[in-house]
């Protein structure tokens, strides 16, 4: 499994000409990432004093977050294994009328599947980056930096997959389709550009950057 390997040996597979990983885990890859921060900073919460206050909200966190950890970890794999799908689908025999039909058939199903498992790591990249606008709120202030660096890298992630759901589409027959998925895909992205930026400002109100200057 791709998720077992080290990270030089995932990185090293990435480089060469391998169909997997590819940029659909990479995309998963992210957001696991991402996840894993956000979980970061609810680690440096928890049982801290100063923020007493906040430890219910973070064991919710912590729940959440381990939850996306744990499904976006598994899409690394399972992107792959959508990938193949398609790939065993154009290896059915087309000898005939019948048996092309039947290849054309299982490659639109196979890139369907793949679409949607694609849309489905966005969904959940763009669950993680809801997670660091909360960890961000409720979390260890001097984590602040991870907490940005939590939904950056989940925004990294709901892009890189939105634009894998895409290229699968442009090989799709049915129009009403892909007219829906596209459009589900334009409202993830303009969602995640609202929590870019909200994650952006929430952390620069506890980042202050002109003060770290007059400290200089």
């Amino acid at each position: 499994m791709l998720i077992d390997k080290s990270v030089t040996d995932f990185v090293d597979d990435l480089a060469s000409d391998s169909p997997m990983p590819g940029g659909g885990g990479v995309a998963a890859l992210a957001g696991a990432l991402g996840a894993g921060l956000g979980l970061m900073v609810c680690s440096l919460t928890e049982g801290k004093e100063k923020f007493k206050n906040e430890q219910e909200a973070i064991a919710k966190l912590k729940k959440e977050g381990t939850r996306l950890k744990e499904e976006l970890l598994h899409s690394v794999d399972g992107d792959g294994y959508s990938y193949l799908g398609i790939v065993n689908a154009y290896k059915l025999p087309k000898s005939n009328e019948t048996e092309i039909k039947i290849r054309n058939q299982a490659v639109q199903e196979a890139t369907k599947e793949a679409a949607c498992f694609s849309l489905t790591v966005g969904q959940n990249c763009l669950q993680v980056m809801n997670f660091a606008i909360d960890v961000v709120q409720s979390g260890n202030l001097n984590a602040a930096s991870e907490s940005l660096a939590c939904g950056l890298m989940a925004y990294a992630g709901v892009y890189a997959a939105l634009v894998t759901v895409e290229i699968n589409l442009a090989s799709i027959k049915d129009h009403l389709f892909v007219k829906d998925i596209l459009a589900i895909n334009v409202h993830i992205k303009e969602q995640a550009e609202t929590l870019k930026d909200k994650i952006t400002s929430e952390v620069a109100k506890r980042i202050i950057i002109d003060d770290l200057i007059a400290k200089k």
